[in-house]
């Protein structure tokens, strides 16, 4: 075994036989685990952007209990949400959500606005995810906010790692750390109910004095700020039916009992941490996030409850990343076996993953955090929009699959999803307005042009299909002539190597070729030549400007018009070494030779390897 199979398998673990595939998939507490810490630590920042969109204007702290009514109205969007993905399961158990909704149903448009919009929610994903959860950290002034950077770019790797490692490992890895915190939360919530603020009266007595004008347009604007801003709380949602293959069978009753459980405890934390932040007249604060306040104030700041509760958070947030590396694979791997996006993406490691996926999504997730410092504030305008595009277009097509099937039911079905694509549509376009020059402006350009993206893919894929079939092939005669050239530089080993093999395929023309770069080395090799090969012409090209490629490429041109519609292989010598660092020792002119001989037509270009035991 070679070093780097060595380090790849102490890092990744050791390959995984095909035949483990219905192993590795998901029951329901990994499943939640999987695809459920997207759209769970979202709590821990929804309510932040609730509130910061509510402070600064002539709300006092106290009476913000209009956040209440806010999150209320968010967790109604949730029910609809959830119902609604909870039928694109049931109609598409094979997976693919979103995308192949709108696939079937709406038709190619339609699908790669979608497809567009979730990829790019799924590395807004991880990039807001692990920003909030090292913001978590540095709430807690453990870590100081001048590493923000290098601990999300650490944190990325760490995630694409446990990924790479196969899909119920990193299920096994995420577990753990997600309960935690569901039960930190949880516990949280609950020790904040039953606690008095020492203030009560005075909340109460600011409240009704507050003369909020319910039906001013100062008011309206700023709620529906407030709502759109706090409905970041709804990312992730859709994780689950884009994931339906990864359950064990039943795989979408499975998948369905995982959205419920999702959306009742994602329902209960932001009503609770909303409903804290009221109580204890918590307000957004520079440096520090609304569910440190609330941990600071329900548990005692410096208390280890409150240090508890802040590394949980922190680990559920970064891991929650988990959610998109578990889904933008497969959604790529769907859009590649479409011819949408580039094939290696429909390839399965052998760990059993989708490995390139993998890779592309905390590639372009690290451009994305370094581009915008890691401030998790200016990552969410972006958030957002994306995923209310993909909701909107999955229920319009549900409906349009309902009429279509005409199941039973499905008049009523019907009237969920299509007041579902209404009210989420709505949001769309409530949240674009109002964060467009916040930053959701980038996702209404980008997604346009991933769609771009996509046909022009396509477009390739099918020239090439055009070009290489046999449809309309008349004559596939042979060559007239094999002409073969060995490119030399000396005579050695190595070259009479490449030579001998050059004899043994009984070209009918065979030749060497050297370029001049020195007078004296030529005239050297010209010598040696007449005294060990003469048997075999020797050409020498002229390169009055010390150029290596281009008189072979001008000679390749002179003999295409010799020998028209004739193949030439061209032989390349080269000697391997034993040590892969000794190539840093040699040119690596071979490898430039073939790098610039792929792109002549009718060319075919080997290497002749001699192989150095030193």
């Amino acid at each position: 075994m070679g070093l780097y199979n060595q380090i790849k398998y102490f890092i990744f673990g050791a390959p995984l036989h095909r035949q483990r595939i219905e192993h590795e998939k998901l029951n329901i507490p990994l499943g939640l685990a999987v695809f459920s810490s997207d759209a769970l630590s979202s709590t821990a920042y929804a309510t932040d952007e609730l509130l910061i969109a509510l402070s600064g204007t002539y709300l006092s702290p106290s009476a913000n209990f209009i956040s209440l009514f806010i999150i209320s109205l968010i967790i109604l969007l949730v029910g609809i949400v959830i119902l609604s993905y909870r039928q694109v399961i049931q109609e598409y158990p094979q997976g693919g959500g979103s995308y192949t909704v709108a696939k079937e149903n709406l038709g190619v448009l339609p699908s790669h606005i979608t497809a567009a919009a979730l990829l790019t929610d799924y590395v807004l994903t991880v990039a807001v995810s692990v920003s909030a959860g090292i913001a978590a950290i540095t709430s807690t002034g453990v870590i100081p906010r001048s590493a923000t950077v290098s601990m999300c770019i650490l944190a990325v790797l760490f995630i694409t790692t446990i990924n790479l490692k196969g899909q119920k490992e990193s299920g096994k890895i995420l577990a753990v750390p997600v309960y935690i915190f569901l039960v930190c939360i949880l516990g949280l919530i609950i020790t904040g109910l039953l606690q008095e603020p020492s203030n009560t009266m005075l909340v109460k007595q600011e409240a009704s004095k507050a003369g909020l004008d319910f039906s001013s347009i100062a008011f309206v604007l700023i709620f529906l700020k407030a709502f759109s801003h706090g409905c970041v709380g709804l990312t992730g949602i859709e994780a689950v039916s884009d994931g339906v293959k990864a359950f064990k069978e039943p795989s979408y009753k499975r998948a369905n009992s995982t959205m419920l459980i999702m959306g009742t405890l994602l329902s209960a934390i932001m009503f609770g941490t909303t409903y804290l932040a009221f109580k204890f007249q918590i307000m957004p604060k520079e440096g520090e996030t609304m569910i440190s306040q609330i941990a600071g104030q329900v548990l005692g700041y410096g208390s280890a409850f409150y240090y508890i509760m802040q590394f949980s958070t922190l680990a559920v947030l970064v891991l929650a990343a988990n959610t998109a590396f578990a889904d933008f694979p497969r959604i790529a791997n769907i859009l590649a076996s479409d011819r949408f996006l580039p094939r290696q993406l429909m390839n399965i490691g052998d760990r059993l993953v989708l490995n390139n996926g993998i890779k592309m999504l905390g590639f372009f997730s690290l451009i994305l955090i370094t581009a915008f410092h890691g401030d998790t504030h200016a990552l969410i305008p972006m958030y957002a929009v994306g995923v209310f595009i993909s909701f909107t277009i999955t229920q319009v097509g549900i409906v349009v699959h309902h009429f279509r099937v005409k199941e039973k039911g499905w008049k009523q079905k019907s009237f969920i999803n299509g007041f579902g694509a209404l009210v989420t549509a709505l949001v769309m376009l409530l949240i674009t307005y109002e964060k467009f020059f916040e930053g959701a402006w980038l996702i209404v350009v980008v997604i346009p042009i991933i769609v771009m993206i996509f046909r022009a893919i396509r477009s390739h894929y099918e020239s090439i299909a055009r070009q290489i079939s046999l449809q309309h092939v008349t004559d596939f005669s042979s060559p007239s002539k094999q002409v073969v050239l060995v490119l030399v530089s000396s005579l050695s080993k190595v070259t009479l190597s490449a030579l001998n093999y050059a004899r043994s395929i009984n070209p009918d023309i065979v030749e060497a070729v050297s370029v001049d770069l020195d007078p004296k080395a030529t005239e050297r090799l010209q010598k040696a030549w007449a005294e060990w090969t003469a048997d075999i012409p020797l050409k020498i090209l002229p390169s009055p400007y010390n150029s290596l490629i281009e008189p072979i490429t001008t000679y390749l041109d002179e003999l295409d018009a010799l020998y028209p519609n004739t193949w030439i292989t061209v032989i390349v010598p080269e000697f391997v070494t034993k040590k892969f660092w000794h190539y840093l020792l040699h040119n690596q002119t071979a490898f430039l030779l073939k790098a610039v001989l792929r792109f002549k037509r009718r060319k075919v270009v080997t290497t002749v390897r001699y192989y150095i035991d030193a």
